[in-house]
């Protein structure tokens, strides 16, 4: 349990300490545009989609969601993991099997 632990803090810190590669990211863009266009294909998941922005309280970020993941550069990626991965936004919770 404490070498995974230990492992994904080696990670947490070497996401923070090491930008990611353009190529990298430019995967996970290219992805997450793949997704977003293959979810909206059947009409029951773009109903589902503008119910969700609408309940966010606007109907049309379903139109720009695409566009904010694509402006996504390495310098943001930078910028906010250093906000959000600090040992007091951290949490653990152990699982324990009954057996």
């Amino acid at each position: 349990m404490k070498l995974a632990e230990r492992a994904i803090d080696e990670e947490i810190q070497h996401l923070k300490a090491n930008d990611i590669g353009e190529k990298e990211l430019e995967k996970v863009k290219n992805k997450t545009e793949s997704m977003i266009a293959f979810e909206d294909m059947s009409v029951m998941n773009r109903a589902n989609s503008l119910a969700f922005y609408e309940l966010l309280g606007d109907a049309d970020l379903m139109n720009t969601e695409l566009g904010k993941y694509q402006n996504v550069s390495i310098q943001d990626i930078r910028k906010l993991s250093g906000e959000i991965f600090r040992e007091e936004n951290s949490n653990t919770l152990h699982y324990y099997s009954e057996n």
